[in-house]
């Protein structure tokens, strides 16, 4: 049985846009909760193709009341039915009292809308920390990114990250043509670019469902990160405005 607890945090879209994520590929998700180090969700997709990290510090917080740890189980259907009724400016506060789990958005105002479910049971899977060697890093401002994606998935159910001597590209093709966008530091398009020594030029490729899941997302962060490996799983990490941070795994195609 959950103990007490109650959080608030200032941005429930940030909420609202990754619970959407998972809600396409599960019905029920863990949220482990901490008193030192916050929230955390780790997800995989049934295909275990994507791999989403999501955590909040307990200093991001307005308001952080947690005895102990423990895992909440949420019913992302109807979490996210109740999250599309946020608006711009709301916060989320989540709360429980060991039977019944509270969510509620409050507005500018003030104004509290709140809606009530009962705690569910259910079993925590612990996911173990993937341990990548990546070969290079791309840091890209956040909606400088989202733009790139919309754009990208009007073409193509896949995406191409091309590492380059001179910056990464990203592009996508099909029967309608191809698209790609060169980013650089010369051009500012890129904050930051890292990469190993010895290396060398390569591509990958992933489906375009898993990185174009991002795009609401990266319009609220201030940052994007991109590390690659050739053949091997992607990881993007989205620096969000409001403290949060939301990383995804992506296991490239095999061509």
């Amino acid at each position: 049985m959950s103990s007490a607890l109650r959080f608030v945090f200032a941005d429930a879209k940030v909420w609202r846009y990754v619970l959407r994520v998972l809600a396409d590929y599960l019905e029920v998700i863990g949220i482990k909760i901490s008193p030192s180090e916050g929230v955390r969700i780790k997800a995989m997709d049934p295909s275990r193709v994507m791999l989403l990290d999501f955590s909040i510090p307990t200093s991001a917080f307005e308001e952080y009341i947690v005895e102990k740890e423990e895992v909440l189980f949420l019913n992302l259907e109807n979490i996210s039915k109740i999250l599309r009724r946020a608006a711009r400016s709301d916060k989320l506060a989540l709360s429980t009292d060991g039977v019944k789990l509270t969510i509620a958005l409050i507005s500018k105002s003030g104004t509290q809308r709140s809606f009530m479910l009962p705690l569910i049971s259910s079993t925590y899977e612990e996911i173990p920390e993937l341990s990548l060697e990546f070969k290079v890093e791309a840091k890209i401002i956040g909606p400088i990114f989202a733009t790139a994606i919309s754009v990208l998935e009007e073409v193509g159910d896949a995406v191409k990250f091309k590492v380059l001597h001179e910056g990464l590209a990203m592009s996508s093709s099909s029967e309608l043509g191809e698209i790609e966008f060169l980013f650089t530091t010369t051009t500012g398009t890129l904050i930051d670019y890292q990469v190993a020594e010895g290396f060398s030029e390569f591509s990958n490729t992933y489906s375009m469902e898993y990185i174009s899941m991002l795009s609401q997302l990266a319009k609220l962060s201030e940052t994007v990160s991109i590390k690659l490996a050739p053949e091997v799983p992607c990881e993007i990490s989205l620096n969000m405005t409001s403290g949060a941070q939301l990383k995804i795994y992506v296991a490239p195609r095999i061509e």
